[in-house]
């Protein structure tokens, strides 16, 4: 199979490694622009070819990077041998982007996105093959514990022989839940150790693409910032601290103690819901400036709900006071949060980490000395 797909894009090192792999949850972690979401597809696709009648997913982070990132890939590939008469064609078709991938041999993949809205949908599935390209986009792994937990032998699939979950992902120092899997084979949640057989990992840099021209690789090379922290992460696929990256201007003139005359127009509550990393929960105030100052912090590991709700009702003395959180937990979780315990909880409008960057950025920008 190896040899048949290399005219599709398959080469030696860590993409074959990462196809050929059989441990239970093998993890291509390489460079931007070297290949990983064509290894993705060829080992999904192997995987379907040996499973008869079995069911897999696939993700993307969102079902627009399904149309654009995954399908193009896919078809590239596999579309001369795929549609009326192939070996497989795609089926339930909704907005232009199909929902399944069915195989003549009986196995079907389910096409989702790796949103914390259908992890919720993956708690009662079951399936042999899971795969999850772009692991570092957004936050994932409530989704990825979902699956993990689906990935198990059923009624119509009862051999456990040949369960896998496979994984794609350029390194994210802001998902350090991705390093300590896959690096220190350790528990995200707990910190227990991981059986590292079960969880290989195969790197590469973007130079390794053989596709990409020498002139390509310098220029992209170059705009990363030759051998930069950043570029270390992102084309050479090393775990690096990242630390200061996104706001290097923060400094000891941000530190400073509000007046006891000053006065606020506003007050919100904005909360980090801590999975992996310890729960924040942060106060902060608009001044008749229009300046941000946080006042106040709650910050614990292993916090659970009522721990910081009752922090925030001691502080609020019981008044209802805006908390703005992260999207990692689910609607129907907030709504259950807003009814038990009567906090004003909602969801943040700016999602994406660049945006949010940016906002904080023109917070910090200097304006009075």
């Amino acid at each position: 199979m190896v040899a048949e797909l290399k005219p599709f894009g398959l080469s030696e090192g860590a993409q074959t490694d990462f196809y050929l792999s059989e441990a239970y949850s093998p993890a291509l972690i390489a460079g931007r622009g070297y290949g990983k979401t064509i290894a993705f597809a060829a080992k999904a696709f192997a995987c379907a070819e040996r499973r008869p009648k079995g069911r897999g997913v696939l993700t993307q982070p969102s079902f627009d990077m399904i149309r654009r990132n995954f399908l193009p890939v896919w078809e590239g590939l596999f579309g001369s041998v795929g549609g009326a008469g192939g070996v497989w064609q795609y089926r339930l078709i909704q907005q232009g982007v199909p929902s399944e991938i069915a195989f003549t041999n009986g196995f079907i993949y389910d096409l989702r996105p790796a949103t914390n809205e259908m992890a919720e949908r993956f708690r009662g599935a079951s399936y042999w093959v899971a795969g999850m390209d772009e692991l570092r986009n957004e936050d994932q792994l409530a989704c990825y514990l979902a699956l993990f937990g689906a990935v198990r032998p059923s009624a119509t699939q009862p051999s456990s022989e040949g369960l896998q979950f496979f994984v794609t992902s350029t390194p994210e120092a802001r998902r350090p839940w991705i390093r300590r899997i896959w690096t220190e084979h350790v528990d995200p949640v707990s910190g227990g150790p991981l059986p590292p057989e079960d969880y290989p990992k195969f790197t590469a840099r973007m130079e390794d693409n053989q596709y990409l021209s020498e002139v390509q690789k310098q220029r992209i090379r170059a705009m990363y910032g030759g051998a930069s922290r950043y570029a270390r992460q992102e084309l050479d696929a090393e775990d690096v601290a990242l630390e200061g990256i996104a706001f290097e201007e923060f400094g000891p003139v941000h530190n400073r103690r509000p007046s006891e005359d000053e006065v606020f127009q506003r007050t919100v509550y904005g909360i980090d819901f801590g999975a992996t990393s310890p729960t924040a929960l942060y106060e902060l105030r608009l001044d008749l400036s229009d300046r941000v100052w946080m006042t106040w912090e709650f910050y614990k590991r292993n916090a659970d709900d009522y721990d910081w709700i009752m922090a925030l009702k001691n502080r609020t003395e019981g008044r209802s006071i805006p908390v703005y959180c992260d999207p990692s937990r689910s609607e129907k979780e907030m709504e259950e949060m807003r009814r038990r315990y009567g906090v004003t909880l909602r969801r943040a409008t700016v999602k994406r980490f660049d945006d949010r960057v940016r906002l904080w950025r023109n917070r910090l920008a200097l304006r009075d000395g």
